[in-house]
């Protein structure tokens, strides 16, 4: 690899350095973010839909706000 971070882009082979390690760093960055962040898929029934819905914000907000409710730690 001829192409180094924070050096231009010049030649064809710099551009493809350049996208090897781009994509490199996205990956990097992607798995660091998984690792930090549980994923939790769900699935509301229709009822608990209509509340959400009802509710200002989105749902990580809401779903946030029944998990602190649920912990006894909801704020003020």
């Amino acid at each position: 690899m001829t192409w180094q971070p924070g050096l231009p882009v010049v030649t064809s082979g710099d551009r493809n350095d350049w996208q090897a390690w781009r994509k490199a760093r996205k990956l990097e960055s992607q798995r660091h973010r998984r690792a930090l962040y549980a994923r939790i898929d769900y699935y509301p029934s229709d009822e608990a839909l209509r509340v959400i819905r009802g509710q200002p914000g989105d749902y990580s907000r809401v779903i946030d706000t029944l998990v602190l409710a649920g912990a006894g730690e909801l704020p003020e």
